[in-house]
């Protein structure tokens, strides 16, 4: 048998290794490259330049639906037509009996302007009727504006007429039950500011009472949207629909400004305390006008979305869940509701706020001296006529210590008693129980008598939180004109104290170690 001769093999070895160039230095050899991503950056940032561009752009980044997609294009108002309550009247028609399908086509109007001065002054001069019922910070006693402590305004609609979104958002909540009966909350981000209207923010926009929702929580819904039909659920007295707009700042939404317990250790039902303005000034701090920033139509204002706004922007909101995660939320304007504790730590500073309560403290003092409350209240019973907001009388003087003693040789005056100066140090340390001096001043900003007091006065926080004894002051209380209450701080947040119903409010008491 024939062996087989074993194969032979080569091997060879180049004597100096040879690296292939990287395709990347391939192709920046080549100036064909450098032209075609020239072209194609100068495409992206053509089209990433205008507002659309930036809109698109993290559209497609961050996914449709977040807030940096979402374009403020204007506002419309959330009813558009309501029946001519005069016509319809003629037909044998009102809203109690019959349905927004039973009005006639003819007599369908365009929502009507809300007047906030005719409003204010509790005057009806629609001809069609009565539309808005209670204006925003109203009571339900008069309806009038800045009357009470109802935040927005309740339109007076039959039983399904179309409601729909004011603005471009997305759907925040959806629920059913309590005072507020079925509601719609929108988070409308981007929207300009009613403060600095230059300046963008995000707002809340709220629709309760309603008969039925179309919208779930997380749907996208544009301007003039139908998202639901108008009702009677939850607390309500007739067919009509309550409307608010929240600022972001505000703990739960819809914001209602004082809760069940506060109502209750004042001596107030629910409805007693809205038309007394129990806690109004949160209201103010908390909420928007809701038919006055919807008719400005302001407009929109270039968004440049930049990923450092996005981050603080989405941080704000978990703080502000966080914030509330451990918060009941509110049912609110029932006498059987349960109400969440009140907000924290507002956007603006306590210096801000209160020197806009000093810039509108005019207007109400010219009003407390037409109205002269006092004179006319009923002794020993808490004074409900047309409760003060926070734009009332503001006593801030720049005021020493408050002495131990009353000065029995200062004179009094037994003029009416026009406003109420609030003293104290200015500070507190925690570690026990500060005093209060509560004079009693005339028109004339002299020391009244206690004699022409009538009624009670009630004293709270208009910020933070504090204990008073005797929280509430009679005539006997007084000596010349003069109360000393003991205030005892909880926390370390700054204290200032409101005296209801004049409104007067004091300067801010600042902790300090």
């Amino acid at each position: 048998m024939r062996k087989r001769s074993p194969k032979v093999r080569f091997h060879h070895t180049p004597l100096h290794a040879r690296r292939e160039p990287h395709a990347i230095q391939f192709l920046m050899e080549r100036s064909s490259f450098w032209i075609a991503s020239l072209s194609l950056i100068a495409f992206l940032m053509g089209n990433m330049v205008g507002q659309h561009g930036w809109r698109v752009f993290w559209a497609s980044v961050l996914g449709e639906g977040s807030d940096a997609t979402i374009e403020y294009t204007g506002m419309v108002t959330p009813i558009e037509k309501v029946p001519n309550y005069v016509e319809w009247a003629r037909y044998g028609g009102n809203p109690h009996d019959h349905t927004y399908r039973q009005v006639p086509q003819n007599v369908l109007v365009d929502l009507p302007k809300y007047n906030a001065s005719q409003q204010r002054n509790h005057m009806e001069l629609s001809t069609i009727g009565q539309i808005y019922s209670v204006g925003h910070m109203g009571s339900y006693a008069t309806g009038g504006e800045k009357d009470g402590s109802h935040p927005g305004v309740d339109i007076r609609v039959p039983v399904g007429t179309p409601v729909r979104s004011i603005a471009n958002g997305v759907v925040e909540n959806v629920k059913s039950g309590g005072g507020f009966g079925n509601v719609v909350v929108i988070r409308h981000p981007n929207v300009p500011d009613p403060s600095d209207p230059k300046q963008t923010t995000t707002l809340y926009s709220a629709y309760a009472h309603l008969q039925a929702m179309y919208v779930e929580k997380g749907n996208i819904v544009k301007k003039g949207d139908r998202i639901a039909l108008s009702g009677q659920s939850g607390f309500a007295s007739g067919p009509h629909l309550h409307f608010q707009i929240d600022r972001e700042e505000a703990p739960w939404h819809p914001y209602w400004p004082f809760t069940e317990t506060e109502a209750r250790k004042a001596g107030l039902t629910m409805v007693q305390a809205v038309n007394s303005g129990l806690h109004a000034e949160r209201g103010y701090q908390y909420t928007v006008h809701p038919m006055l920033y919807v008719q400005s139509n302001y407009e929109a204002v270039p968004i440049i979305a930049r990923s450092d706004e996005l981050r603080n922007s989405a941080e704000r909101r978990r703080a502000l869940r966080q914030r509330t995660a451990t918060t009941s939320e509110p049912v609110v304007a029932s006498r059987a509701t349960t109400v969440a504790r009140t907000a924290r730590s507002p956007r603006t500073s306590l210096t801000s706020r209160i020197s806009r309560l000093q810039s509108r403290s005019s207007e109400r003092i010219r009003a407390r001296l037409a109205r002269r409350r006092f004179s006319t209240a009923s002794r020993g019973e808490p004074v409900h006529t047309a409760a003060p907001a926070i734009t009332d009388s503001v006593v801030l003087k720049k005021e020493t210590i408050v002495s131990t003693s009353v000065d029995a040789s200062v004179p009094t005056s037994s003029s009416a008693i026009d406003s109420i100066s609030i003293r104290h140090d200015g500070s507190f340390a925690g570690r026990g129980w500060e005093t209060v001096e509560v004079t009693l001043l005339d028109e004339n900003g002299k020391r009244a008598s206690s004699e022409a007091l009538a009624g009670e006065l009630f004293l709270r926080t208009a910020y933070g939180e504090a204990e008073f004894r005797p929280s509430t002051l009679r005539e006997r209380n007084f000596i010349n004109g003069v109360a000393k209450v003991k205030m005892l701080p909880r926390g370390k947040r700054t204290v200032v104290v409101k005296v209801y119903p004049t409104g007067d409010i004091s300067k801010p008491m600042i902790y300090r170690k």
